[in-house]
């Protein structure tokens, strides 16, 4: 069911992305054109040129942003990293349709009309990306509770990835808490999040806390207990997914 949930997350976003493009695109002709925000000393070109570029533009757009990594649907950023690979895939993009069009001799366009599109084409994909988040969290709350995830593992990387789902509430998740089988860890409160009990406690915790999903955060020396959580959860009626232990890479 999550799978499925961002996989339609992620084809909303290209749906947006599209209708953002194409709505930048028109924008800036209406803005170099007829409001003229610098002089038009060469007439209007026909809009027939421009229209012949449309099919070009809303796939190469898409096309950059998902080399970009814009449509990873498990990746979960800040709005400041958003906006700046928005601002980063634009401009790549941006730089493809220029060099193309120096070597295209059927038309001719405007170079203040590009820009003017560059500029668009930032501002509109931000804010369109931006409020369909919104609105889809917003949908979520409205039909009931959110995802409620348990996360196995109170170490750094499970703290690390309590802490971004509960950042990040637009994906639709809640954490409930961790289970840990460090006796240091058992009834405290780690960053907000409470320790519910061992792994040996997993059947009784997904009962009792409505668990939906199940995130196995433990350290890659844990190999047999790691296992031993992974089967016994298959068992279960909830979704399962592992993290591995990258941390230690960067010790």
């Amino acid at each position: 069911m999550i799978e499925r949930r961002l996989r339609a997350q992620v084809g909303l976003l290209v749906v947006a992305d599209v209708m953002a493009t194409a709505g930048a695109a028109v924008a800036a002709w209406w803005l170099r054109f007829h409001v003229e925000i610098q002089p038009v000393t060469k007439g209007v070109p026909p809009l027939d040129d421009y229209l012949r570029l449309a099919p070009v533009v809303v796939l190469l757009y898409p096309l950059v942003f998902a080399f970009q990594g814009l449509y990873r649907a498990r990746r979960i950023r800040s709005r400041v990293d958003e906006g700046l690979r928005i601002l980063s895939a634009v401009l790549l993009a941006t730089v493809i349709l220029a060099a193309g069009l120096t070597f295209y001799r059927e038309a001719s366009y405007s170079r203040v009309a590009l820009v003017v599109f560059f500029a668009l084409e930032v501002g509109f994909v931000t804010v369109v990306r931006w409020a369909l988040l919104a609105l889809l969290a917003r949908i979520r709350r409205s039909r009931g509770r959110l995802q409620r995830v348990l996360v196995v593992g109170a170490g750094e990387l499970g703290r690390q990835v309590a802490r971004r789902l509960e950042a990040h509430r637009e994906y639709g998740f809640r954490v409930v808490g961790f289970l840990d089988d460090d006796p240091g860890k058992q009834q405290r409160e780690l960053q907000g999040f409470a320790v519910l009990g061992t792994t040996h406690d997993l059947e009784d915790v997904i009962a009792a806390e409505g668990v939906d999903q199940v995130v196995v955060a433990l350290p890659l020396d844990t190999h047999r207990r790691t296992a031993e959580v992974i089967r016994r959860a298959g068992r279960l009626y909830v979704d399962l997914r592992g993290v591995p232990d990258l941390l230690q890479y960067y010790v």
